[in-house]
């Protein structure tokens, strides 16, 4: 079996009964939950409030007008930043193909096809920048998990490398 970290930002399934598909989904990870925005929103508001009193009781009450347009667009930056969360890749190994579906924000859907016994996963290493995570395939690339922080890359990298193998070996 492979070994995942205990907050991974991808999960692995296999079909036990034939073992010849085999599963990765890929998803970007959010730290803060619906009960934690909720709570944090609420907290914020009371501050901005409370906030707000002050500056109208001392006659500054042209302000609360800009602290609810602050209200608004907190609100509105976290939305954006939830919709980027729906993003998501799914990864199938069979013993002839790999399948990649690649599912942005908006719901457009894009899919590979790459024939498995051609296929390798490398994590290259950048200076400066995020590490990338690369499917190699004749002389091609295919970079996926591009929201995988730099070690779960890694260890991506040796379970896909695995389950090429595995399926190699199970032809």
């Amino acid at each position: 079996m492979v070994k995942q970290s205990k907050n991974s930002y991808w999960h692995y399934k296999t079909n036990l009964k034939q073992r010849d598909v085999i599963t990765i989904t890929l998803c970007p990870y959010r730290s803060l939950g619906n009960r934690g925005y909720l709570y944090l929103m609420i907290g914020f508001i009371a501050f901005i409030l409370v906030l707000s009193l002050f500056f109208y009781s001392m006659g500054a009450w042209p302000v609360i007008g800009f602290l609810g347009i602050e209200i608004g667009l907190v609100w509105f930056l976290f939305k954006v930043n939830y919709k980027s969360g729906k993003n998501f890749e799914q990864i199938l190994i069979t013993k002839n193909s790999t399948f990649i579906k690649k599912i942005n924000w908006s719901g457009a859907i894009i899919n590979f096809t790459i024939e498995s016994p051609w296929i390798r996963a490398s994590c290259i290493k950048s200076i400066g920048t995020s590490d990338k995570l690369f499917l190699n395939y004749h002389a091609e690339q295919l970079e996926i998990g591009e929201f995988l922080p730099p070690q779960e890359k890694v260890l991506l990298a040796n379970t896909l490398n695995n389950c090429f193998e595995r399926m190699r070996c199970a032809c």
